[in-house]
C-alpha cells in the first residue's frame, strides 16, 4: 500500500470528441451576440426617453408660446408654426430566450408629469401690439370729437396719443385743427356773447366783449363793426345817464343845449330798446320841467332899486310877480346911502318858492 502498488494507475483526461468542441463554441457565441443586443436596445431606448424629454420639456412650450402670439393692426408679421413633434413612441425591449440564461426584463421610460400651458408672456411684439391699439384708439377718438366740435375731448385723446408716440405727424395736425377749432369757438362765443350785451342794452361791457373778440382775431369784421357800435351807444349812454343824475344843471343853457343833442341822438337810434326809451322819456320830462317858466314873488319897500342876474333891473316896487325858468338867481338891492344887498333865488320846478324880500336897511 505504501509504495502504491495497490493504487489504481491514473487515468488521463477524455478526449472530447472534435464535433462536441465546435458546438460550445458555437454557444459561447450565441450567448455573447445576445448580450451584444440587449446593450444595443438599452442605448435605443436611452436616446428616445431624451429624445421625449427635450420634445416636451423644450419644443413644446415654444411651439405654444409662438402660435399664441398675435399680430399688430400696422404691422403683419407672420410667423411659422412648427409642426408638432410625432409623439415618441414607447419602446420596449424585445424578450430573447437564450439557453443557459433567463429572459431580458422589459424597460419602460419613467413617467413625467404634463406641462401646464404657459401664460402668454409680456414680450416686447405684444407691448407694441398693445401701444398699437391704444394709440389708434386716441387718434379715433380725437378725430370723432373734432368732427363734433367737442375740442377739449379731442385735445385730451390726441395729448393721449402723442404720449403713446410721440412726433407723429397725424397727432401734430390733430392739435393743429383742435388749436384752429377752439380759437373759432372762442370768437363765435365772444360775439355771440355781445350780441347778448347789445340785446341787454349793456353797451359798456358789449364793447369790451368785442375787444375780447377783435385781441383773438383783429381782422374780425363783426368784431370792428360791433365795437364801433357798442362804444357810441356806450358814450349816448354815459351822456344821457348824467344829465339824468343831475337835474338841477338843466337849467343852464349850455347844459340844456348838450342834452337836447343828446335826445336828438337817442331818438336816431335803431334799435332802440327799453332802457334807451325810459332814458329819452325822463331826460324829455327833465327838460320840459327846466324850461317851463315858474312864477315868483319879489317884495320890497318902493325905495330898493332891485336888480336880477340874467333878467335885468326891476327899478323899485312893493310887490313884483316874475316868471322865471328853474335854476338858481341872483337878487341885488341897491339905494343911495344905505348898503347895497345881494341874495339868491333858487327857482324849483318841483317846489315853487316863497316871496322874497329884497331892501336895503344898513345905512353908510
Amino acid at each position: 500500500m505504501g509504495d502504491g502498488r495497490g493504487s489504481p494507475p491514473v487515468q488521463p483526461p477524455p478526449r472530447i470528441p472534435a464535433s462536441d468542441a465546435g458546438a460550445a463554441r458555437g454557444r459561447k457565441r450565441s450567448a455573447d451576440g445576445a448580450a451584444r443586443r440587449r446593450t444595443i436596445m438599452r442605448l435605443v431606448l436611452s436616446a428616445a426617453m431624451v429624445l421625449g424629454l427635450l420634445a416636451v420639456f423644450v419644443l413644446l412650450p415654444r411651439w405654444q408660446v409662438r402660435s399664441q402670439t398675435t399680430s399688430s393692426d400696422h404691422v403683419e408679421k407672420e410667423n411659422a408654426a412648427p409642426q408638432p413633434l410625432a409623439p415618441t413612441a414607447r419602446l420596449a425591449a424585445p424578450t430573447a430566450s437564450v439557453a443557459g440564461s433567463d429572459a431580458l426584463p422589459q424597460q419602460r421610460p419613467s413617467p413625467t408629469p404634463r406641462p401646464t400651458a404657459p401664460s402668454r408672456p409680456s414680450t416686447p411684439d405684444n407691448r407694441s401690439a398693445a401701444t398699437d391699439d391704444s394709440y389708434v384708439a386716441a387718434v379715433s377718438e380725437g378725430l370723432a370729437a373734432a368732427d363734433h366740435h367737442q375740442w377739449a375731448v379731442a385735445r385730451t385723446a390726441f395729448e393721449r396719443a402723442a404720449r403713446l408716440r410721440p412726433g407723429t405727424p397725424e397727432v401734430a395736425d390733430g392739435l393743429r385743427r383742435v388749436e384752429a377749432g377752439e380759437r373759432l369757438q372762442t370768437i363765435a362765443d365772444g360775439l355771440r356773447r355781445a350780441h347778448e350785451l347789445e340785446r341787454e342794452e349793456a353797451w359798456h361791457d358789449a364793447a369790451d366783449m368785442y375787444s375780447s373778440v377783435l385781441t383773438i382775431d383783429p381782422q374780425s369784421a363783426e368784431g370792428l363793426a360791433g365795437k364801433r357800435r357798442s362804444a357810441m351807444r356806450a358814450a349816448l349812454d354815459e351822456k344821457l345817464e348824467f344829465h339824468l343824475a343831475n337835474p338841477n344843471r338843466l337849467t343852464t343853457p349850455a347844459v340844456q343845449e348838450d342834452a337836447v343833442e343828446a335826445l336828438d341822438a337817442a331818438r336816431a337810434m335803431t334799435p332802440g330798446g327799453p332802457r334807451l326809451a325810459a332814458q329819452i322819456t325822463r331826460l324829455e320830462t327833465l327838460l320840459e320841467l327846466a324850461t317851463t317858466p315858474v312864477e315868483v314873488v319879489l317884495e320890497s319897500d318902493e325905495m330898493t332899486a332891485v336888480s336880477v342876474y340874467r333878467v335885468g333891473r326891476l327899478g323899485t316896487f312893493a310887490r313884483r310877480e316874475l316868471r322865471l325858468a328853474p335854476g338858481t338867481y341872483t337878487v341885488v338891492g341897491t339905494r343911495d346911502g344905505f348898503r347895497d344887498v345881494r341874495l339868491q333865488l333858487v327857482v324849483d320846478p318841483a317846489t315853487p318858492p316863497s316871496p322874497l324880500l329884497v331892501r336895503c336897511t344898513e345905512r353908510l
